[in-house]
């Protein structure tokens, strides 16, 4: 069994806040790829279930519809998993809390919020107002 190493305060970040935000990942981590098996064996089975069989009118749509939302579902979990993911990877080496854009400490307070926030506050109005940075 291996042991991670500890790990050492980050842009402001005791060692003890460092270890819970590296859990809240974590599990949050494992969240994501529960759901998304979940959802992707919904999607199998409806998909099993209609591609011999025509279903018209409103139930056919509903279905449709269904399947549209599981889809948009997986790729919102798909780009939080990544999120996250990218996260635990700054935490190990020891690039986290540091805005992947301009370098700023991120901030504790959005940090604990957000735990796989990337970006400082005013790089994410940035991106979020002017659509890119």
């Amino acid at each position: 069994m291996t042991v991670d190493p500890p790990l050492r305060a980050q842009a402001g970040l005791d060692a003890d806040t460092l270890v819970d935000l590296k859990r809240r990942l974590l599990a949050h981590q494992g969240e994501l790829l529960g759901r998304e098996g979940t959802l992707r064996a919904r999607l199998a089975a409806e998909e099993s279930a209609t591609p011999n069989t025509f279903v018209a009118g409103a139930e056919g749509g509903a279905a449709a519809e269904a399947d549209d939302e599981v889809i948009a579902m997986l790729h919102h979990d798909d780009a939080e998993l990544n999120a996250v993911t990218a996260a635990l990877t700054r935490l190990q080496d020891g690039q986290y809390g540091w805005c992947t854009h301009c370098g700023e400490e991120i901030g504790r307070a959005r940090l604990l919020a957000l735990p796989q926030a990337e970006l400082c506050i005013a790089c994410q109005d940035v991106l979020e107002h002017r659509g890119a940075l």
